[in-house]
């Protein structure tokens, strides 16, 4: 059942979802040639800098690139609210009272939908990581041989980096990963819980208790847990002063964000067992 749930919200997303990365991928294409007029309009290969239309041009081609990564920001924001606000349609509108009557339990509901809006934000995250190739491409393609020349210095330095971290980097996917799951199911479970405690306004106190929420759980994941380790590490003599260990912070995160998840996991099985307050 939790299969036939998976497909059923995956397609209803889907009507949603499509045609936000279609705009990514025409936003790539755009940023693919606007790339290569910035770097070609920079090196001063179409206009020479001397020039009176160079300051123009370069202004155009920067001012292009800046309106393109705003685009792609606001379409995967744009994704995000479209995945909750189908659950909020799903679990607590009208559309509620079918969801309701379906012969399955609240944990594959909330399950189901889970997996169906993950799939969804890692569909966009390779559509916005192949936006961005595409523009870097046409960044190098039109830079001059200087500029790929320094690419390839960046890029040898950064998978130096990597090899040499191998556990900071496993461990930082790993406080990514937890930490986005942690961040939907917080949401889901602010927008359940504020629709649960009025009778009006639903909508509104969702949106209210998201903000609520995420101010809350943010200041707990992220500046105590700081401040407790370094207090712990300096009494009890953990590490010195100024070498404070980035991998044992990530671990502490990863373990937040997991407790943090669960927390919200139940809470949200609890509320859909009593159907919210249905519009």
């Amino acid at each position: 059942m939790l299969v036939k749930l998976f497909k059923h919200d995956f397609r209803s997303l889907s009507r949603a979802q499509v045609p936000v990365l279609i705009a990514i991928a025409a936003a790539a294409v755009l940023g693919f040639f606007n790339m290569l007029f910035l770097a070609a309009t920079g090196s001063g290969q179409l206009v020479p800098e001397e020039s009176d239309g160079y300051g123009l041009m370069l202004s155009m081609s920067v001012g292009g690139t800046l309106l393109i990564f705003t685009a792609l920001a606001a379409a995967m924001t744009v994704l995000s609210v479209l995945i909750f606000v189908r659950f909020y349609r799903s679990m607590v509108t009208d559309e509620a009272y079918l969801t309701f009557t379906l012969p399955v339990t609240p944990g594959q509901l909330i399950g189901a939908k889970f997996l169906a809006s993950a799939v969804w934000f890692c569909f966009g995250g390779i559509a916005l990581t192949l936006a961005g190739g595409l523009m870097y491409t046409g960044a190098v393609i039109a830079g001059g041989e200087d500029f790929r020349e320094a690419m390839a210095y960046l890029w040898e330095d950064v998978l130096e980096m990597l090899a040499g971290n191998p556990l900071t980097v496993f461990l930082l996917v790993l406080a990514a990963l937890t930490a986005a799951v942690r961040w939907y199911f917080q949401i889901t479970g602010a927008i359940l819980f504020g629709a649960s405690v009025v009778r009006k306004n639903k909508a509104l106190a969702a949106v209210g208790m998201i903000f609520a929420v995420n101010f809350v759980v943010n200041l707990l994941t992220s500046i105590f847990p700081t401040m407790g380790l370094f207090g712990m590490g300096i009494i009890f003599n953990l590490y010195d002063y100024g070498e404070f260990s980035p991998n044992l912070w990530l671990i502490v995160q990863s373990c937040i964000n997991v407790l943090v998840t669960a927390l919200f996991w139940w809470m949200s099985v609890r509320i859909a067992k009593k159907s919210v307050n249905i519009e």
